[in-house]
């Protein structure tokens, strides 16, 4: 009896440790509003051998598991709950066999920085803007920390044409301004250089056909600090080509920050939706997201506010801005889009992976159409959109393009990611990924915008600006004026 007292006493400090190490939190069950409580271990990966205690894992979370068996998880419910694998026409066991390889490679080498570039060369294989994995900016610094001191994208006739110059940079000190053409990048034409830029540190994995064009565009200015480059350009108005050698140098990522798709970053006492009257006659509204913050806690009520102003002093002309929107709560994207239409228009229904049923069905109350709203504009609406445009915004704007008095207009196509995130994995070394868990679709259950195997997908603007050197030395010239608003309010008239 009292070797078993003995016992018990000694137990009971691991079990308080036990109960400290844990937190209880509340998880929500995605795409609902249903909270469960979920017992959350913090710890990573312990260094000192603990006794073998059964642990209660939430889904997705692998944190405790081998690298190998955590990677053979991850695959496996991703090949269950991944709404566009046929879509996309991906082949899970070939890319577990594969990426099995390189963690297995990272595992013996013990090397951290192994493990996490091989996951997240598995999430880049994915051509899908909703998958992510969290960045790792040690890794990020050592292989793109340095910038040759350009920004610059291809046109529609094939050209690199740079959009910006950051001051001090070795481009600028080489004598390349705005403007300039780049013929040659490493000794070989820009074209041919470009197909082998790696897109592994773009913010997310490219969707599109485009999507790739433009990521390796922001990408090819990028380079280990310190690296050195051979250069052929020909600057705005001359006939010459010159060659010079530029050194990646630490920009703090300028070259990134500045991309030619128009994204507003806010604060956070910022309003997400933001309004003006252009020359008297034209109403125009910028969102930046389909959410709410500190300064705008009813979205809904103030796109209802803007409309209503526009409406009392008689403004015939809008302009819907919808340019670098990644989306956000579709329930305020269909509000919104109610204000503008004489009649129902479907949106989308969603469709996620159910245990019980072993595939993929409809969410019940998911169902969404914009129906006309009492304070309803009936003047002309032109929608701007982008390649930063994406999620429910992509949705809105295709809805918006079948009324008649509406334009869509860009110089390309949307980002082609419309899923439902959900998916949340946590994995060893404290290495957090996503995926989408839902699939939008339209009235006849087919999957819509999404991009497919051939990087076909999102939202074709109406009335597509041609990228060619010519236009892209006029957005340049006139940068300051917003020229693609420029052009909107030109489509009025």
């Amino acid at each position: 009896m009292k070797k078993l007292l003995v016992s018990s006493l000694c137990l009971i400090p691991l079990l308080l440790s036990c109960l400290f190490l844990m937190q209880c939190t509340r998880a929500k069950v995605p795409l609902t509003k249903v909270e469960v409580p979920m017992v959350v271990f913090p710890f990573p990966e312990l260094p000192l051998p603990l006794p073998k205690i059964p642990f209660i894992f939430g889904e997705g979370d692998y944190r405790l598991l081998p690298w190998n068996r955590a990677f053979n998880k991850l695959c496996n419910q991703m090949a269950t709950e991944y709404p566009f694998a046929e879509w996309k026409n991906i082949n899970w066991e070939e890319k577990k066999e594969y990426y099995s390889k390189l963690i297995a490679e990272a595992k013996k080498t013990k090397s951290i920085d192994k493990f996490y570039l091989a996951l997240r060369e598995f999430i880049y294989s994915i051509p899908d803007a909703g998958v992510r994995i969290e960045t790792n900016e040690s890794l990020q610094k050592q292989y793109i920390g340095g910038g040759y001191g350009f920004s610059g994208i291809l046109t529609d006739d094939n050209k690199f044409i740079v959009f910006y110059i950051h001051p001090g940079s070795s481009a600028y000190k080489a004598g390349i301004i705005e403007g300039a053409e780049i013929v040659e990048f490493n000794q070989e034409p820009i074209t041919s250089a470009l197909e082998k830029v790696s897109i592994l540190w773009a913010d997310k994995p490219p969707a599109t056909k485009e999507g790739y064009i433009w990521e390796k565009c922001k990408l090819i200015g990028r380079a280990p600090i310190g690296n050195q480059m051979k250069v052929a350009f020909k600057n705005p108005d001359e006939e010459a080509v010159q060659e010079v050698t530029l050194v990646a140098e630490d920009d703090d990522y300028a070259t990134l920050r500045t991309p030619l798709v128009n994204i507003v970053k806010l604060g956070l006492t910022e309003s997400p939706v933001q309004s003006k009257v252009i020359d008297g006659k034209i109403g125009y509204i910028r969102i930046v997201n389909f959410g709410s913050s500190i300064s705008t806690p009813f979205p809904a009520q103030a796109y209802q506010r803007i409309i209503t102003d526009f409406i009392r002093e008689g403004l015939q002309k809008v302009i819907i801005d919808l340019r670098g929107n990644p989306g956000g709560d579709s329930a305020l994207a269909v509000k919104f889009g109610g204000h503008f239409v004489e009649e129902e228009v479907y949106f989308q229904k969603l469709a996620v992976y159910k245990k019980n049923k072993k595939g993929f069905t409809l969410i019940p109350g998911k169902e969404e159409v914009i129906k006309p709203l009492p304070i309803n504009y009936r003047g002309k609406v032109v929608v701007l959109v982008d390649y930063g445009t994406a999620g429910c915004a992509e949705l809105l704007a295709k809805a918006l393009s079948t009324q008649k008095r509406v334009t869509v207009l860009g110089f390309c196509s949307t980002r082609g990611s419309v899923g439902a995130p959900g998916g949340d994995i946590r994995m060893p070394r404290g290495i957090t990924l996503s995926y989408p868990v839902a699939c939008s679709l339209d009235k006849e259950g087919n999957i819509q915008i999404e991009a497919d195997a051939n990087g076909n997908g999102g939202v074709t603007p109406g009335v597509k600006v041609p990228l060619t050197s010519e236009n892209l030395l006029k957005f340049i010239k006139h940068r300051d004026e917003d020229p693609l608003l420029s052009l909107a309010i030109l489509n009025f008239n």
